[in-house]
């Protein structure tokens, strides 16, 4: 690491098989798995067949390379950084306010969550005595005292601490070191644990547990969950719609986004990602459906009844939700599987802390503090910044963490979080990245309505159940109501930024020259010859039209078929199936044999395979990044600044050459190009 570009973006030469698996490691903390494990006790199966609304949405954003082929094209580092080329100066700022915010406050909870994990699931007491010398003014030298400590605080302290030692040694590149070396000892971890869970309790057992959920909230079939309160279809639905419209929004891992050597690795990473995720997704199946089965069945009832008496213990209904399945897990399993998965949770946790507050100390620097300062930084102090930066994210985390009192699901309060940020975000990325008629104008109308809404919602939810215990219920006219969650106000947010989007855009548009995409997207005349991979020959028009460009290889192609063969059968399935239960109901029997083949059988039988794909993958592209950064150029005006256009000059020429003291920039501030 020997640049500013190294530790935020590690010189932009990480191959596809380091980004993904770093990727999926950084992006899917220890906070995540117990997320899901509240989804499976509250709905079990059934959402998952929903879920497969989002493969059509899903196959479109991976082979065209919707919103993240294109932002690559930027060569911009933050994403507010892409809002100032597009936009102005003044928006990067108030973007990178907001999307701090939003996603400190979301981060805030990660520690306590990953902490509480260790403590019930390893039998750690909730205190620890401590002897420390406590010093009396009143007497010429200072005794012993014990102190009772909470056991949180420490556990998070040694967690922050390893993400900081990991994050600050190097910065992304460290990061994505780390995270892919842990990620592929995880990946045979998934398999082994896997393996064990079901030698421990086999699938009749699985969906017994399953079956003694109430009528109308079945755990198998999909179709009978009217009494599913949260995780519905409606719930899935919204994240179809969110999936598109706010894709890449969230900037949680944002040093990911602009990391790889060339646009097309970028789009390749998110292709095979999808393989990457079989064995991850079967490991937390199994061991979510094995905790509700320690729970439920009467051949576990000794083990029930400690998880009952370790939950009384836990005074927030909550946080009771939360270690309910890790709880019941370290009741059954062997010690040794205990312990290695322990060692999993613990790698995903600090790998995804290290990678969250890379993310949000280097937005602060790159789009509040610099933009403000307007000024050159030698790179050594400009990377002392950066880590002190993340350093500040890691305390507020710790802070926020012990003093934050649960009261959603974890998904719900991500949901609402998020939506400060992610509400209004969505519109100005994709309007700015392909409608050449968005303006400044447009993008703040768009922020300021997400953040009143993810605000507002997050003040009216919290007061809401503080006198009345529950969420808010909504009667529609005809008698009937549903629940008004935060997943709801996410979707109220996105529509309504959307549209004042589009209109004010529309308005304020009039008469003024199209923003010029080209230029900004290194295209045509402006090209970086750097960033494109050797054309391929690609004579089927319906490759192109489905994604598959000429920048494909053989090996490229045959990736992206199979994830097209992959995802079109299963929802083909899906479609054929759901018309056929729709005509004739099918009996809960049917969709526990389905289940088993989609959830067990299939993922099991490629997760060896697809473990030592990555492996392999994962090597080789390790071995190219130290090559790649041992021969590299360092720019040192590749700061994560934005110099400015001239239109009549090729990007390369238009970087104005500035020093630590002076700096001439031309800044493109709302519709018009000043020199300041």
């Amino acid at each position: 690491m020997k640049g500013v570009s190294d530790f935020l973006s590690a010189n932009r030469v990480a191959g596809r098989y380091l980004m993904t698996i770093a990727q999926s490691m950084g992006g899917f903390g220890v906070v995540t798995f117990i997320a899901w494990f509240q989804v499976y006790y509250s709905a079990g199966l059934s959402p998952w067949w929903w879920q497969q609304f989002q493969i059509p949405v899903s196959v479109i954003i991976l082979l065209t390379g919707w919103i993240y082929y294109r932002f690559r094209e930027t060569r911009a580092m933050t994403m507010a950084q892409f809002l100032e080329m597009r936009y102005s100066r003044r928006l990067r700022i108030f973007a990178g306010i907001l999307c701090w915010t939003s996603g400190v406050i979301n981060f805030g909870i990660f520690p306590a969550v990953a902490a509480r994990f260790f403590i019930y699931f390893c039998g750690l007491p909730d205190h620890f005595h401590a002897t420390l010398p406590n010093f009396d003014i009143t007497f010429p030298f200072c005794h012993l005292q014990s102190y009772s400590l909470p056991s949180i605080a420490l556990v998070m302290l040694i967690d922050l601490g390893l993400a900081l030692s990991f994050v600050n040694m190097g910065g992304q590149i460290s990061v994505m070191i780390t995270e892919v070396v842990q990620g592929m000892f995880c990946s045979f971890a998934f398999v082994i644990v896997s393996a064990v869970v079901l030698i421990k309790i086999h699938w009749g057992q699985m969906v017994t547990a399953l079956e003694m959920a109430p009528a109308n909230a079945s755990m198998l079939n999909p179709f009978h969950t009217s009494g599913v309160g949260d995780y519905n279809i409606y719930y899935y639905l919204v994240g179809l719609f969110g999936a598109f419209y706010s894709y890449m929004s969230w900037q949680g891992s944002q040093g990911f986004y602009s990391c790889a050597r060339n646009p097309h690795e970028q789009k390749m990473g998110g292709i095979i990602s999808v393989w990457r995720s079989v064995p991850h997704g079967l490991m937390t199946a199994l061991i979510a459906l094995a905790g509700i089965s320690v729970l439920r069945l009467p051949q576990f009832s000794h083990e029930a009844s400690l998880v009952a008496a370790a939950l009384d213990r836990i005074p927030n209904e909550s946080i009771q939700s939360q270690m309910r399945i890790p709880i019941a897990l370290s009741m059954f399993l062997p010690t040794a599987v205990k312990g290695l998965l322990a060692t999993v949770f613990l790698f995903y946790s600090f790998t995804c802390h290290d990678t969250y507050m890379h993310s949000w100390g280097s937005i602060f620097v790159q789009d509040i503090y610099m933009p403000i300062r307007n000024k050159a930084i030698d790179p050594e102090h400009h990377i002392k910044l950066l880590r002190w930066s993340i350093m500040g994210v890691a305390v507020f985390a710790f802070i926020f963490s012990l003093v934050y009192v649960p009261t959603e699901d974890i998904l719900f309060f991500f949901a609402i979080t998020g939506t400060i940020w992610s509400g209004g975000s969505g519109a100005v990325i994709i309007g700015g990245l392909y409608w050449k008629r968005g303006t400044t104008a447009a993008a703040y109308g768009s922020l300021i309505t997400g953040a009143l809404f993810g605000g507002g919602g997050l003040i009216l939810t919290k007061m809401y159940r503080m006198h009345h215990g529950h969420d808010i219920q909504v009667i529609l006219h005809h008698g009937k109501g549903f629940t008004l969650n935060n997943q709801y106000i996410f979707f109220i947010a996105m529509i309504t930024a959307l549209l004042v989007y589009i209109t004010v855009s529309l308005i304020t548009s009039r008469g003024k020259k199209p923003y010029n995409l080209e230029r900004m997207l290194h295209r045509g005349k402006y090209s970086v010859a750097t960033d494109h991979v050797k054309e391929q020959v690609t004579r089927s028009r319906w490759a192109q039209i489905v994604g598959i460009t000429k920048e494909f290889s053989k090996s490229d192609k045959i990736l992206a078929v199979a994830l097209l063969v992959w995802n079109g059968a299963w929802f083909v399935w899906f479609v054929v199936f759901s018309i056929i239960n729709l005509l004739y109901p099918v009996s809960d029997s049917i969709w526990a044999d389905y289940h088993l083949i989609h959830t067990i059988i299939i993922p099991a039988a490629l997760s060896l395979p697809i473990t030592i794909w990555f492996t392999v993958g994962g090597i080789h592209d390790i071995r190219h990044l130290f090559k790649a950064l041992a021969t590299a150029v360092r720019d040192p005006s590749d700061d994560g600044r934005f110099h400015g256009y001239k239109d009549d000059e090729s990007p390369e020429e238009c970087l104005i050459a500035d020093s630590q003291e002076e700096a001439v920039l031309v800044v493109h501030d709302s519709d018009e190009t000043r020199t300041n």
